[in-house]
């Protein structure tokens, strides 16, 4: 009875594996068609052969997707903080007359001279400087970033030496078994010409 699978693109999963998997594990703002691009190049490149060596490769993509999103994360953190940052910016230039609120107070108090021509002359984020400060302002949240990282890299590598300890003891007992099929057919035409 030939076993059923499920097509991914160019490459195919057995039915159960694929049951095993589940849904691709992206965020919304992921492509989940670049998710099952990156499992069939290591599908081609593992060729799992049962169901352990599947669930490790499924591990191995699963974990190298993390880190690719905890890499730009990283990047993210500085961004994100430099956009809000220059629209800030360039609202306080379209509205460089506007009176400014107090925050305990609710007062209105309208810029004088200086306040308006540090509204319209401010510089926006873009030298590395501003990256830098950006960096330190958000060092202990890229440092937890960086924690993530290194630890999904870690549990990637020791499931990849994992199949490949596994292979190399399965290619030894290969090896092994024929052997022993070559020696007992090399001895039996000895025993037979006795």
């Amino acid at each position: 009875m030939p076993k059923k699978t499920t097509k991914r693109n160019d490459f195919v999963i057995p039915n159960d594996i694929a049951a095993l998997f589940g849904s691709a594990p992206i965020l919304k703002t992921e492509d989940e068609e670049i998710y099952w691009n990156c499992m069939e190049r290591v599908v081609k490149c593992v060729e799992p052969q049962d169901v352990i060596e599947w669930l490790w490769v499924k591990d191995v993509v699963d974990l190298s997707w993390e880190i690719l999103r905890l890499r730009r994360l990283k990047i993210d953190l500085i961004e994100i903080d430099r956009e809000d940052k220059n629209a800030t910016i360039e609202w306080e230039r379209e509205h460089f007359d506007e009176p400014y609120i107090h925050i305990f107070s609710g007062k209105l108090t309208p810029p004088d001279t200086a306040d308006i021509e540090a509204r319209l002359y401010k510089q926006s984020l873009a030298t590395e400087t501003d990256s830098v400060k950006l960096l330190f302002k958000h060092i202990e949240e890229y440092e937890r970033i960086e924690k993530l990282l290194t630890s999904a890299e870690l549990r990637r590598d020791k499931i990849l030496r994992e199949i490949e300890l596994r292979r190399d003891h399965m290619s030894r007992r290969l090896r092994a078994a024929s052997d022993e099929i070559l020696d007992a057919q090399v001895q039996v035409p000895r025993i037979a010409a006795e």
